[in-house]
C-alpha cells in the first residue's frame, strides 16, 4: 500500500490561529526518521493537492529504501517565498511534526520548484545550521538578474535594494559551507510568466565552485521552467535521504545583512558596524586555537571558546570573555564584554521595518481629530490589503506576491495594555492625532513641531513632511515600534504605497518627494 498523507495543524505563536500543512510518512516505524520539507507556491491554494504531493515524495523515499516524513507547509501564501511570516510557518510546522513524530534533527532536508526553489535558496542560506541538504529546482537567488526593457521585474527603489540583497542567497552564499546542494534548472528557462532565468542557477553554481563548497548542478537540456522530471527527481530524493548535518564544525563562515538571521552553529553576529551593509565572520578552530576574521561586524559571540583555547580576532588577542561576547571599539580593537549595551540594537530588536513581520505586529491608527482620524484609519486599512496582495513587496519575478496574511488593525483608543506591550506596533498619525504615539513619545526619539519632524538627531521641515521610522519598543526589549505620520493630518497618505517588507529603518517624504532614508546605528541614531 502506498504511503497515505494527511493535513495536520499547528497553532501559530504569531496570531494564535491554527494553520495547516500536509504530511506523509513512508512507514509507521518508531525509529528516528529523516524529514523532507517541500516548499511550493501552490501549497495553500490546493491543500488536497499538497497532501498528494507529500504522498508522491514519500513513495519515492520508500522506493529508495529510506524511512522519512515529508511535509509541505503553506508558507502563508503563493507569493511569500516563505519569507517573514512564511518562514515562521516553516519552522512552526517543523516544530509541530517533531513533537508528534520521531524526527532526526540531523537529517532535515528541503526541496522546491520555482518560487519553492527560491524559498529553498533563501531558507538554507539564512538558516545555515538547520538543513542537511537541499535540492532547489529553477529557483531564483539574485534580485539583480531580473532585467527587462525599461527596468527590472523586481522593484529597485534605492531604499529597497538593501532588503533585496539581504533576501538574495547569492549575497550570502558563504553560509552554505556545510549544506550540500543539488540544483536543477532547465536550459531554456527564461523570465516568461512564472519562469526563472537559468542564469540564477548558473550564478550559484559559479559562486559555490569558487568557494569550493559541496554541490551538484544539473542543467536539463532543451527544457524551460518545467525541469522537475520524475526520473531525475527520484534520484534527488534518494540523495536527500543520504545527507546528514555536520554539527559543531571546525570552520564556520557566516554572512548577514540583518540581526534577524545572525547565527550559525557556534558563531553569532550580535551587531553590525553599518546597517544596510553586509557583515561577515570566518572562524576556524584547530589545534587548541580559534582564529576569527571579520568584516562589517561590531559585536560577536563565540560559543566554542574554552578557557585554554588561544583566540585571535582580526589578528589580535581580544582577551578572555566569560560570556563569549566580544565588542569592537571605535579604534578597531576587540574586547570582552558581559552583554550588549542597554538600549542598543540586538537580535529581534534591530530594524529594518520589514523585520517587524516575523513577530506579531498590530497596525494602530490614531483617532484624534476628525480629518486625521479619517486619514489614519484609511491608510491603516489600505495597508492590510496592500500587504496581502503584494506580501509587503516581496514577489517572484513579474508575479505579484499574494499572501494569506491579514494584519490586525486596532484603533489607538481600543488598544489594551497587554496588546501594547506584547506586539510590534505601527502607529499611524502624529502625537497630536494618535493617543498611543502620544503615550510613548517621551521614550521615542520622535517629535512633531509645526512643519518640522524630528527623528533621533535629525530634522526636516516641510508642510507635508511625514516619516515611516522604527525604534525599540519602550515596553518590550524584544519588540519594536514604528511611527508613520507627520504634522499635517493627511501627511501619511502619500506613503500608502510603500512596500513595508522592503523598507529600511526610516523613510522621510513630503508629498511625492523622498527627502531621506537610511538605517540607524547601534544606538538608534543617525
Amino acid at each position: 500500500m502506498d504511503p497515505q498523507g494527511q493535513l495536520l495543524y499547528f497553532r501559530s505563536s504569531v496570531d494564535g490561529k491554527l494553520h495547516p500543512y500536509a504530511a506523509c510518512a513512508t512507514d509507521d516505524s518508531p525509529e528516528p526518521k529523516a524529514l523532507i520539507l517541500e516548499v511550493s507556491p501552490g501549497a495553500i491554494s490546493n491543500l488536497t493537492a499538497s497532501v498528494r504531493t507529500t504522498e508522491w515524495i514519500a513513495k519515492m523515499a520508500r522506493e529508495a529504501g529510506g524511512s522519512a516524513v515529508v511535509i509541505r507547509p503553506t508558507g502563508r501564501g503563493p507569493g511569500t517565498v516563505y519569507q517573514n511570516y512564511g518562514e515562521v510557518d516553516v519552522f512552526e510546522a517543523i516544530g509541530h511534526i517533531s513533537s508528534i513524530t520521531n524526527i532526526d534533527a540531523d537529517r532535515i532536508t528541503i526541496t522546491g520548484s520555482s518560487m519553492g526553489g527560491a524559498a529553498t535558496w533563501y531558507l538554507i542560506s539564512h538558516y545555515p545550521d538547520v538543513f542537511a541538504g537541499a535540492a532547489p529546482y529553477c529557483g531564483y537567488c539574485d534580485y539583480a538578474l531580473w532585467e527587462k526593457p525599461g527596468g527590472h521585474t523586481f522593484h529597485t527603489h534605492p531604499w529597497e535594494e538593501p532588503s533585496w540583497k539581504a533576501r538574495s542567497a547569492a549575497y550570502v552564499a558563504e553560509n552554505l559551507r556545510h549544506t550540500p546542494v543539488w540544483m536543477v534548472h532547465g536550459e531554456w528557462d527564461r523570465a516568461i510568466g512564472g519562469g526563472v532565468p537559468v542564469e540564477h542557477s548558473r550564478k550559484m553554481n559559479r559562486l559555490l565552485d569558487d568557494l569550493g563548497y559541496p554541490h551538484r548542478y544539473t542543467e536539463v537540456p532543451k527544457t524551460g521552467h518545467g525541469c522537475r522530471q520524475d526520473g531525475q527527481f527520484k534520484e534527488a530524493v534518494a540523495w536527500l535521504l543520504e545527507q546528514k548535518k555536520v554539527r559543531d564544525p571546525d570552520h564556520i563562515t557566516l554572512a548577514t545583512y540583518s540581526l534577524r538571521h545572525n547565527h550559525s552553529s557556534w558563531v553569532t553576529i550580535e551587531q553590525l558596524s553599518t546597517y544596510g551593509s553586509r557583515g561577515l565572520v570566518d572562524a576556524v578552530r584547530a589545534s587548541g586555537r580559534i582564529d576569527v576574521t571579520t568584516a562589517g561586524v561590531r559585536a560577536l559571540t563565540l560559543g566554542s571558546v574554552g578557557p585554554d583555547a588561544a583566540l585571535t580576532i582580526d589578528g589580535s588577542d581580544p582577551g578572555q570573555s566569560e560570556s563569549g561576547l566580544w565588542i569592537k571599539s571605535d579604534s578597531g580593537g576587540w574586547a570582552p564584554a558581559g552583554s550588549l549595551p542597554i538600549g542598543e540594537k540586538r537580535h529581534a530588536c534591530s530594524g529594518p521595518i520589514g523585520d517587524m513581520f516575523i513577530d506579531g505586529t498590530l497596525l494602530v491608527p490614531g483617532t484624534v481629530g476628525e480629518e486625521a482620524a479619517f486619514q489614519n484609519g484609511w491608510i491603516a486599512g489600505n495597508a492590510v490589503g496592500y500587504y496581502r496582495s503584494r506580501n509587503g513587496g516581496v514577489h517572484r519575478g513579474g508575479i505579484m506576491g499574494e499572501a494569506t496574511i491579514d494584519l490586525p488593525v486596532v484603533k489607538d483608543v481600543d488598544l489594551a495594555d497587554d496588546e501594547l506591550a506584547a506586539n510590534n506596533l505601527i502607529l499611524y498619525g502624529s502625537s497630536q492625532s494618535n493617543g498611543v504615539t502620544k503615550r510613548l513619545l517621551s521614550d521615542l526619539p520622535v517629535a512633531f513641531e509645526g512643519d518640522t519632524l524630528r527623528l533621533a538627531n535629525r530634522s526636516w521641515t516641510h508642510p507635508n513632511v511625514s516619516a515611516f521610522a522604527v525604534f525599540p519598543h519602550p515596553l518590550n526589549p524584544e519588540r519594536t515600534v514604528a511611527v508613520h505620520g507627520g504634522p499635517a493630518p493627511d501627511a501619511v497618505t502619500w506613503g500608502s504605497h510603500l512596500d513595508m517588507n522592503l523598507l529600511p529603518d526610516y523613510v522621510v517624504y513630503a508629498g511625492g518627494e523622498t527627502l531621506d532614508w537610511g538605517f540607524w546605528d547601534n544606538a538608534w541614531r543617525g
